[in-house]
């Protein structure tokens, strides 16, 4: 009896673990810079000098005086094709019957090659229907946030808070202390 209370206090206590761990969201950061220059990569730290991001480069370090806008974005995953063709006729074994028809288990003809050919130019034109529609509603990508910089330290000074929600370390490393603190002022503000 023992080990059945061990056993279900151990699976009680294992099931919270993962409800109380704090998972890192990856969020894609696109800076406008001097020059009309781009940087696109995953918002990794910011500071009060420097962005920092991971791209496909590596990481990169863009001061704040390059720095014309940032825009944050959910980094999305491509789209795959889809294939709408129903498959029922896939395990279907066709036999003749005394008649000389060739029918399946429950009596229905085999279909003809020209409605074989039909369906499947049906499916065809479908598919690409479907999947032309598909294909570029998948690629919109809002962005969730926009940081306008313009070159300017006490714009990226004032932004600089919220900017740094989006960033890896902050999310893996957050200032508890000082979001407590920020809860109680907006608590003790006298509502309207």
């Amino acid at each position: 009896m023992k080990i059945f209370v061990y056993l279900v206090i151990f699976f009680i206590t294992t099931g919270f673990i993962p409800a109380n761990a704090q998972s890192v969201k990856l969020y894609l950061a696109i800076i406008k810079a001097k020059n009309n220059i781009s940087h696109k990569g995953i918002l990794q730290r910011v500071d009060s000098n420097n962005v920092i991001l991971n791209s496909e480069n590596g990481i990169e370090t863009i001061p704040f005086q390059l720095i014309k806008s940032i825009k944050i974005r959910v980094p999305k995953k491509s789209y795959n094709l889809k294939n709408f063709t129903p498959d029922t006729d896939k395990n279907k074994v066709y036999r003749q019957n005394a008649a000389g028809k060739f029918v399946d288990e429950w009596g229905n003809e085999e279909p003809s090659l020209t409605d074989i050919k039909d369906g499947v130019i049906a499916s065809v034109i479908g598919n690409v229907l479907i999947n032309s529609v598909a294909l570029p509603v998948s690629k919109i990508n809002p962005s969730i946030s926009n940081f306008k910089i313009d070159y300017d330290q006490s714009r990226y000074i004032s932004q600089l808070n919220e900017l740094s929600y989006y960033s890896i370390y902050y999310q893996a490393n957050p200032d508890i202390a000082a979001e407590l603190r920020k809860l109680k002022e907006i608590s003790l503000k006298p509502s309207n």
